[in-house]
């Protein structure tokens, strides 16, 4: 017999991304995920595209994609309060996040992502 609980970790706490760069989350082990989850993204200024990132790994990351080859975004955002978003989780071995600054302004970004775990 199996339960299942919440699982609760910060994967960027306030990590500076600048005008128009790229950064990546810490990664975390997701083979346990049920396929539910949700993402509070923190940030304190500029847009971003949050989007997962997949690997087998955790060496080599992969952008997952479509049928027909669209990958797609957590979410886009241009807040300065935070959003707590529910998502369709890629299931893999691990699991981080690509944070993307639209070339509007340096910000500081915090993700805490929360799954349901299957024990």
């Amino acid at each position: 017999m199996s339960r299942s609980i919440v699982s609760k970790e910060v994967l960027s706490s306030a990590q500076a991304v600048g005008k128009n760069a790229t950064v990546y989350s810490n990664s975390r082990k997701f083979h346990d995920c049920d396929g539910t989850a949700c993402l509070k993204i923190i940030s304190t200024a500029g847009q971003i595209t949050v989007t997962q990132q997949c690997s087998t790994d955790n060496v080599t990351w992969y952008d997952p994609e479509t049928a027909a080859g669209a990958a797609g975004a957590v979410d886009k955002i241009t807040v300065t309060t935070g959003r707590y978003l529910s998502f369709t989780p890629v299931l893999c071995d691990y699991i981080r996040f690509k944070i993307v600054e639209a070339n509007v302004a340096a910000t500081a970004v915090t993700l805490e992502l929360v799954y349901r775990v299957e024990v």
